[in-house]
């Protein structure tokens, strides 16, 4: 039904390729943020699911992605200074999360959802940055990456990026109801849901006219979450707040796999607005068919 895509499942985040040439903490001024909001935004990324290995200390690395485009590891987002972030800046994690850019300038590869978390607000990054800095540092390094020599390489990446990469932060549309791009918001900027959720092309872009429609590409596959026959066709916003809060769908069954996690971790911490505007979004889309 689609092609392979380049991204994990909803749950992934921040698949970073190192921590190379931080800037120095003590000189940056740090943004006022709320770590309490930064646990919301970081469990609605899933950043714990792609940065914790099976049995691991949180956030300390190590979670292992298998895609077409090689093995990539979860790096060490803990605050410890020489394996994990406690010597990056603010500017230097604002940086990888707007630009897709390491601290020495180097590209990242997209298995890190850097073309969603662009649109992030400063606010929000803010607050995201102040919980990532209260993570207890853990002292393992990162374990390289492995991907094949074809895919390898800066200007293999910087063209990538020309082609699928469009830098933020997030705009609502003209005349846009502000709940619903409260809703656009929240799932594709932050819970990137569309990294599952919609089809790719054969070099990783969403493939637009099937936007959300599901696919059935590995790492797992996706529904359909437009409001089609083929989806959410006869469901209420309640519905889809029941969903988000415990996983139950409108015949009384339950969510599983990844999807679980990020009912747990991601949408039933949010607050009832967000959720409901998260609901008003997606009843708000285009109904599309299943891609073909």
């Amino acid at each position: 039904m689609s092609t392979p895509r380049w991204f994990v499942p909803a749950v992934a985040v921040l698949a970073l390729c190192g921590a190379a040439g931080p800037g120095d903490p003590a000189s940056d001024p740090q943004p006022a943020g709320d770590p309490a909001a930064g646990a919301r935004w970081a469990g609605l990324g899933g950043c714990a699911a792609c940065h914790t290995a099976e049995g691991g200390p949180a956030y300390g690395g190590g979670h292992v992605l298998d895609t077409p485009w090689g093995t990539f590891v979860g790096p060490n987002l803990s605050s410890d200074p020489v394996h994990g972030l406690g010597a990056w800046t603010f500017d230097d994690f604002r940086r990888a999360m707007r630009d897709g850019r390491a601290p020495d300038g180097r590209p990242y590869y997209p298995s890190f959802p850097y073309p969603s978390f662009t649109a992030m607000t400063d606010d929000d990054l803010a607050d995201l940055w102040a919980f990532l800095r209260t993570v207890p540092p853990v002292d393992t390094p990162d374990a390289p990456h492995d991907i094949p020599a074809r895919f390898r390489g800066r200007v293999r990446l910087n063209l990538w990026r020309m082609l699928a990469f469009r830098r933020g932060p997030f705009e609502a549309e003209r005349d846009e109801d502000p709940e619903i791009a409260r809703g656009r918001y929240l799932a594709e900027a932050i819970g990137h849901c569309g990294d599952c959720h919609t089809p790719r092309d054969t070099i990783g872009r969403p493939r637009r006219r099937h936007a959300f429609a599901g696919t059935d590409a590995p790492p797992e596959p996706s529904p359909n979450i437009t409001p089609h026959a083929d989806g959410l066709a006869g469901w209420t916003e309640g519905d889809v707040d029941t969903l988000l809060s415990f996983g139950m769908f409108p015949d009384g069954d339950f969510v599983g796999g990844e999807m679980l996690r990020v009912v747990q971790e991601g949408t039933a911490p949010l607050s009832a607005s967000d959720r409901a505007a998260i609901g008003r979004w997606l009843l708000s889309l285009p109904g599309r068919p299943d891609p073909q």
